[in-house]
């Protein structure tokens, strides 16, 4: 499967790639995925398994689906997206994943309470290392040690990954991780307007972004720039 035939039909945002994430303090987390897609097999253990762990908006989807949006057409990538999928049979969704050259598995911590979950997902990541060939991304509020799972088994297995804390941004990143989302958008976001975002409407990037989506949305509608009015008109603040 390509990058346009996940599975579930899953609509992954065109605008999360690598160069509209403002990298700040995670330099060292953005090369090694930059450099994941293009690593040649047989892959060791570490180079397989990769750990994200962060606050909620910190950027941990952003960085998953920038590597998809990295990877060739030819490779087969399976992007599941667990916090919606935790009422699933486990068995069903995960079964033949490990044949993709890349697996995302977004939110993992939301799982990690269900036994069956547990038990297929050591199995998962059984299989992949032992193919030595597929990348296995993961992503979680906590750290692989500081996961709570029902398989002490499958925690040492997440261990097994190379983890990085994704570090967020300060609030003049953020200002500038908004211009930089406007530029790709084609849309022309001030400085000020973004500082007045960023003091007015909380300190979460995703917030911020639902909130930029918004605006160039009403930006095209009613032919408006955007300016600190116009913003407060239309988010209502």
């Amino acid at each position: 499967m390509s990058p346009q035939q996940l599975p579930l039909a899953v609509q992954l945002p065109d605008d999360e790639i690598f160069s509209t994430f403002l990298v700040g303090n995670n330099l060292t987390l953005s090369s090694w995925l930059k450099a994941l897609p293009e690593t040649e097999p047989p892959l060791k253990r570490n180079q397989q398994l990769t750990w994200l762990s962060g606050a909620h908006g910190v950027g941990k989807s952003h960085l998953m689906h920038s590597v998809i949006a990295a990877v060739e057409q030819q490779q087969r990538i399976a992007y599941l997206p667990l916090r919606e999928l935790a009422k699933v049979d486990a068995a069903a969704v995960l079964q033949g994943i490990d044949q993709a050259d890349l697996i995302c598995l977004d939110d993992i911590d939301a799982v990690t309470a269900e036994p069956s979950w547990n038990f297929e997902l050591f199995s998962l990541i059984n299989r992949v290392t032992d193919n030595e060939s597929t990348r296995l991304i993961m992503t979680a509020q906590q750290s692989a040690v500081q996961s709570q799972v029902q398989l002490p088994d499958l925690q040492s297995r997440f261990q097994w990954a190379t983890g990085f804390q994704v570090q967020p941004l300060t609030d003049q990143e953020k200002v500038e991780a908004l211009i930089l989302r406007a530029q790709w958008r084609g849309l022309e976001l001030p400085k000020d307007v973004a500082g007045f975002m960023t003091q007015r409407l909380g300190r979460s990037m995703r917030d911020l972004m639902t909130a930029l989506n918004e605006l160039d949305k009403a930006s095209i509608t009613f032919q408006r720039r955007l300016t600190i009015p116009f913003v407060k008109q239309v988010l209502e603040i």
